[in-house]
């Protein structure tokens, strides 16, 4: 029961990207470099596999991926913005 709802959602979800991709390109390339990513970091974490081995440092990484990302757009933004 739970694979036939999860297999429905994944299926959505691809029609959703489909119409997405026909609309906005860089928005559907951005998804799919998010679900490409969130798949690596999911295999990376149940690699880990119990509580006790996750390093201290790892709750954290997600939010200083996220500064650090958006420090590089503003950078980018202020050397390329319009004159």
């Amino acid at each position: 029961m739970a694979a036939s709802l999860l297999t429905l959602i994944a299926l959505a979800c691809f029609v959703l990207w489909i119409f997405k991709w026909q609309h906005q390109s860089r928005l559907a390339i951005g998804i799919a470099i998010g679900v490409v990513l969130g798949v690596i970091g999911t295999s990376l974490v149940g690699a880990v596999g119990e509580i006790e081995r996750v390093p201290i440092w790892a709750p954290a990484v997600p939010f200083a991926l996220i500064a650090i990302s958006l420090f590089s757009f503003g950078l980018l933004a202020w050397f390329w913005g319009e004159d």
